[in-house]
């Protein structure tokens, strides 16, 4: 319950700060792969096996360095593995990047996917598809619409794809001009 408190109050202020236009935005030159996917990757490993997930990782092939924000950007795919894991009941997560004609990474998992109706308003602050006291999963609405907010300040944008009880993919495009 303490970390809960703690992580809301955090995602309040973060929040605060994007939408009053306060963030301190400085982007720096990264190894995306080095310097946020692997250890995100690593971090929430053992959360994913104590749910008997399959979390991979992998590299379609090589990537570039890129100009960041490094809070944001490793706030950004926190955000999408935690979620991916706490709506997936069984069956795997993956994280799969690379580059084509854009940096692209993508988060793939089997778990509980999001109805079309709730779609439309998924990256909205405080809100959630399931309401009320009988609601099976714990949040606040604020997750995603950060995630919204941050690929915005990195000049990136975020694709979901969904389909109730079958699964989800985020993708997260990185504009060409963020390449070093």
């Amino acid at each position: 319950s303490g970390t809960r408190i703690i992580r809301t109050i955090e995602l309040l202020l973060n929040m605060s700060e994007v939408q009053s236009h306060t963030y301190n935005y400085q982007p720096k030159e990264m190894d995306l792969e080095e310097e946020v996917l692997t250890p995100i990757f690593k971090e929430y490993l053992a959360l994913a096996k104590g749910k008997n997930l399959d979390l991979t990782i992998t590299k379609e092939n090589q990537i570039p360095k890129l100009f960041l924000d490094e809070y944001t950007i490793k706030q950004i795919f926190s955000n999408l593995v935690d979620n991916a894991i706490k709506y997936t009941k069984e069956g795997s997560i993956q994280i799969i990047y690379g580059m084509n004609e854009h940096m692209y990474v993508k988060i793939i998992d089997t778990g509980i996917g999001i109805k079309a109706e709730y779609m439309k308003s998924i990256f909205e602050p405080f809100t959630q598809e399931d309401h009320g006291y009988t609601r099976k999963y714990e949040g606040n609405g604020l997750g995603l619409a950060l995630v919204k907010r941050y690929c915005e300040l990195n000049d990136a944008q975020i694709n979901v794809k969904s389909e109730k009880e079958k699964g989800s993919t985020f993708e997260v495009i990185i504009n060409k001009s963020r390449i070093v």
